[in-house]
């Protein structure tokens, strides 16, 4: 379980004084980013961090910047924490008081003095995850959330995978990557109702044991529903139905008590005084230790410090 099997991680900070190293570095985040007027006050911070997949970029300028986006292989999740922003995506304003979607097209953005994050989603794993071809088919009706209650998920999965990403160890980490990742997909398709018109995949019990026989057989992998579903020969809605129809519980939940199983494993077998129940954890890919103590108390009756000493 090498951290650096998966995906290339990204994590590289850069400033800018001018317009044209503005450019270079909006750039970095969309391949079209063009920079239309700044001022003499302006400076440009930014920090990315992720891997091809999902990138999550951290802006901070003083002054005026007025910029153009091709938005090409991706969408973005943008959200403002303070300063002065408007916003347009194909040529239609969007709300900036809350989280916005920057749907394939041209975006164009007027900001004074900002710091904002923006969530980059490549289309290609997004399409993995949801079943759909979305370079050629996809279909982004809506910029804002579709209920409050939604919003309020998907900014605290932000805000979660956030704390990840900005811890080296669990940023490097596969599988806790993994997760993140597959969490924000999740959180970002059911609040911008990306696939609210795609149809359900039909499953069954012989689906669910392709599935659950290639997660036993890559328990130490970094585990996508998206791969699960494949290996399954579902797409992952009706790997989702099955899951549920068959077992009573979701494909993660199904990984995270065979992973809790494999934790107990390596707790039994290890010795009290060379390594900690966090770097058991974390091999197995629980990044929340306090929410790992208490999934593995409710599992198994007692504390994994316990296992581990007894």
């Amino acid at each position: 379980m090498s951290p650096d099997h998966g995906p290339r991680v990204v994590d590289v900070t850069r400033e800018a004084l001018d317009a044209e190293a503005a450019a270079a570095l909006l750039q970095q985040v969309a391949a079209g980013a063009s920079i239309r007027e700044t001022d003499g006050t302006f400076s440009l911070r930014q920090r990315i961090l992720g891997d091809e997949r999902l990138q999550v970029t951290r802006f901070q300028t003083t002054g005026f910047l007025h910029s153009h986006i091709d938005v090409r292989g991706y969408v973005g999740v943008a959200r403002l924490d303070d300063g002065g922003l408007r916003a347009e995506s194909n040529g239609s304003r969007v709300d900036v008081d809350a989280p916005f979607l920057l749907s394939p097209g041209t975006a164009e953005t007027w900001s004074s003095s900002v710091n904002a994050e923006v969530v980059g989603i490549g289309l290609p794993a997004l399409g993995a995850f949801t079943g759909l071809d979305l370079g050629a088919h996809g279909r982004f009706p809506h910029s804002g959330a579709l209920t409050p209650e939604l919003q309020r998920h998907w900014e605290s999965t932000i805000t979660h995978v956030g704390q990840i990403f900005d811890d080296e160890v669990l940023l490097h980490n596969d599988l806790i990557r993994q997760a993140a990742v597959d969490a924000v997909f999740a959180a970002t398709v059911s609040t911008f109702g990306i696939d609210a018109d795609t149809e359900e995949a039909s499953g069954g019990s012989r689906g669910v044991r392709r599935a659950t026989a290639f997660i036993d057989d890559n328990l130490g992998e970094p585990l996508s529903v998206a791969d699960i579903a494949a290996a399954a020969g579902l797409s992952v809605r009706g790997l989702q139905s099955a899951f549920q129809r068959t077992l009573g519980m979701t494909p993660a939940a199904y990984v995270r008590a065979e992973r809790l199983q494999a934790v107990r494993r390596d707790l039994m077998t290890s010795d009290a005084d060379a390594t900690t129940v966090a770097e058991i954890a974390r091999r197995w890919g629980f990044a929340h230790l306090p929410r790992f103590a208490q999934h593995y108390r409710a599992e198994f009756g007692e504390q994994p410090h316990e296992t581990l000493r007894r």
